[in-house]
């Protein structure tokens, strides 16, 4: 039984690690444009004022209701289009070390760590779903996985006008 229990989890573990890599792989192998090109749109407008009620809290905190927050995020299907995008963006931003090496590490860890939380709000949301539990919580997590994402780009945007200005407008209308 034990052999058998070794072998099962040694095949799982064999294929998920050539799963991520082919992944990884793929990411590094694009070139900036295929980047660009594979980002889903998302409706940065009705985002930047779900992020921003989050991070700029005013005397009044309860102006967005929650249903009115899952609407503007797009749902379950913005928070995937979103989770999609951070690994292009953290592809994005590591592009940029060909001219500022330093910064471009820096921007491309703290994009992944927003990324982290988005995937995190993500994966929350879908065990709610599944579970029907706490309905309540939903929206905040869409709330964090806007606010994430928001910053991903504020931060990949800022990398792109200091550095490459000449891709920046391409980037900028992509996102």
């Amino acid at each position: 039984m034990g052999l058998f229990l070794f072998i099962v989890l040694s095949v799982a573990l064999t294929g998920a690690g050539i799963y991520v890599h082919r992944s990884a792989r793929r990411l590094v192998d694009a070139d900036w444009d295929t980047l660009v090109a594979r980002i889903q749109p998302v409706p940065f407008e009705s985002l930047e004022k779900v992020a921003l009620d989050n991070l700029q809290p005013s005397a009044r905190q309860l102006q967005m209701e929650p249903d009115e927050i899952w609407r503007l995020v797009g749902g379950l299907d913005g928070l995937k289009r979103m989770n999609h995008n951070a690994d292009l963006m953290i592809q994005l931003a590591a592009y940029v070390r060909v001219w500022n090496f330093d910064e471009s590490v820096i921007v491309a860890e703290r994009i992944r760590q927003d990324a982290i939380i988005l995937k995190r709000a993500l994966h929350l949301v879908k065990l709610q779903r599944i579970f029907r539990a706490h309905r309540l919580r939903v929206p905040f997590y869409a709330h964090q996985g806007a606010t994430a994402y928001y910053l991903m780009t504020r931060r990949l945007l800022a990398l792109y006008e200091t550095n490459q200005f000449v891709l920046y407008p391409r980037l900028a209308a992509a996102l």
